[in-house]
């Protein structure tokens, strides 16, 4: 009787269609791994040229800034009621009306933090460049912080 020759495990060849498949997926996994990079603002900068060559939008610097009007419905005057331009408390309603200057982007919030009732604000006039807040618009200040809007300016 002769010897049986046992069979050794599968043995891959290097084909075309081996290698186009391990491409196909090398590629698929690197644009992957790429766009997860791509999340992270300070990768961002080494992987995309265009970040690089991209500064700041200038229509945020040429453009002029606006006025906004803003009236207390409820109260005459309300001193230690604020209201906060990017954070920063720049105006308080020392009358029933009031009237501030805002430039593109800015964020205007209203503090009534330092009154328990509740404050109504409406703004009752805007220059003719002021996208939003928009005219008309109420804001209800319960006792903490409340978003009047982001400025949009043409």
């Amino acid at each position: 009787m002769g010897k049986r020759v046992k069979k050794s495990a599968h043995v891959y060849y290097l084909s075309f269609d081996n290698m186009i498949a391990f491409f196909v997926i090398l590629g698929f996994l690197t644009m992957v791994v790429t766009q997860v990079l791509m999340l992270n603002d300070n990768i961002r900068v080494f992987l995309n040229s265009t970040e690089k060559i991209e500064g700041i939008n200038i229509n945020t610097y040429l453009s002029n800034d606006g006025t906004l009007e803003l009236e207390l419905i409820n109260l005459d005057k309300a001193p230690k009621a604020f209201i906060l331009i990017n954070g920063d408390p720049k105006y308080s309603f020392k009358e029933k009306k009031l009237k501030i200057n805002i430039k593109q982007g800015d964020l205007i919030e209203m503090d009534g933090t330092n009154y328990n009732q509740t404050l109504y604000v409406k703004v009752i006039d805007s220059s003719d460049n002021v996208i939003e807040p928009q005219k008309t618009a109420v804001i209800k200040v319960n006792g903490d912080i409340e978003v009047i809007g982001k400025v949009r300016l043409r």
